[in-house]
């Protein structure tokens, strides 16, 4: 895979002022959701008078469901990003780590977990990291923990007793 560089706009921590076009993005964003409101009440219409199509398209709609579900990208293939949304809440959300930015690709707006509001178009947004590391990242040298480390006065004490040690050699080598 290559490498993607992940984009940053705005500061989503940053106060932020909605702009001509975050609203123009939200306003379509809605009408978009009540299209397809209004397709999905006339497809139920069809399925409620034919329920023979009502029981295909629930088959082709299991099927579907089944197959999203039965494939997992790995963690590491996972990037985390802080959002903000229209609606002033700041988020965390996931996009496959290919994308440069979480608005691509049919993502510009989410469901705000905070409000409620669905959609809320994201206005500013920044990476924050994959989910894991990557199962053959490097990984830093292991450290000595810290329990086995001596304190200041155990170091002070080893000096001294060193230092002893070292001018009771030099006397007896002398003599």
């Amino acid at each position: 895979m290559a490498d993607v560089v992940h984009e940053r706009h705005g500061v989503p921590l940053e106060a932020y002022e909605l702009t001509r076009r975050d609203h123009a993005s939200q306003k379509t964003s809605d009408q978009i959701r009540n299209a397809v409101n209004k397709q999905a009440e006339e497809r139920q219409a069809k399925e409620a008078a034919d329920p023979e199509l009502g029981r295909q398209r629930n088959a082709h709609r299991a099927k579907a469901l089944e197959m999203i579900r039965s494939f997992k990208n790995p963690d590491h293939q996972i990037m985390r990003w802080r959002v903000r949304l229209y609606c002033g809440h700041i988020v965390e959300t996931k996009r496959h780590c290919s994308i440069a930015n979480p608005t691509m690709h049919g993502s510009s707006s989410m469901r705000c977990p905070d409000c409620c509001k669905d959609p809320s178009v994201i206005v500013a947004y920044e990476p924050l990291g994959p989910v894991a590391e990557p199962p053959n990242a490097r990984k830093p040298p292991a450290q000595a923990p810290k329990s086995n480390r001596l304190t200041r006065t155990q170091l002070e004490q080893r000096i001294a007793a060193l230092e002893a040690e070292n001018a009771r050699l030099k006397t007896a080598r002398g003599s």
